[in-house]
């Protein structure tokens, strides 16, 4: 086990769309609205940091619920957030994968920091048995004490591979 957080830099064009963001949201302040980085965006960047950075492959087939498969077959799920006080969100009726990894990204810093990196089992039995519906959204110091038990034998292999430049 190891309690040292990885910590990737964004490419810059990912700090390009939070600055557009950002103006964004000021030039329309009056109206309330925020322009938020979240959802899909999010997720289609944390599923990209994952596959450059660490020792994964697109899955052959896209299913609900795998995003990524390792090397060896193994299935992966990836979650992320824009919030620093969130964790994961998910829906009943998503497909279950062997491994999930989770990123917190801070669009400031351009940074995304993985926040587990392990087994999704553990991580499914926060989740209410049966019987729920909408998205729950599991409480991040909860993945912050079940990662802190993950063994470095039950992760995916981080690979330390350079930024690629914008074109």
């Amino acid at each position: 086990m190891s309690d040292t957080v990885i910590t990737l830099k964004l490419p810059e064009v990912i700090r390009d769309l939070w600055v557009a963001q950002q103006a964004l949201a000021k030039h329309y302040e009056a109206t309330g609205l925020k322009f938020t980085l979240d959802g899909r965006l999010v997720g289609d960047i944390a599923e990209a940091l994952a596959l450059d950075h660490f020792d994964l492959k697109p899955p052959k087939k896209r299913t609900g619920g795998v995003d990524a498969v390792t090397r060896s077959g193994k299935t992966v799920q990836v979650k992320a957030t824009g919030n620093p006080k969130s964790g994961p969100a998910f829906t009943p009726g998503k497909g279950c994968a062997e491994y999930l990894l989770f990123f917190a990204i801070d669009f400031e810093a351009n940074t995304a920091s993985v926040i587990y990196n392990g087994p999704e089992a553990p991580v499914r039995a926060l989740l209410p048995a049966e019987g729920w519906s909408g998205t729950k959204v599991l409480r991040l110091p909860e993945m912050v004490r079940l990662a802190k038990s993950v063994a470095l034998s039950d992760r995916i292999a981080h690979i330390a591979r350079p930024v690629a430049a914008a074109a």
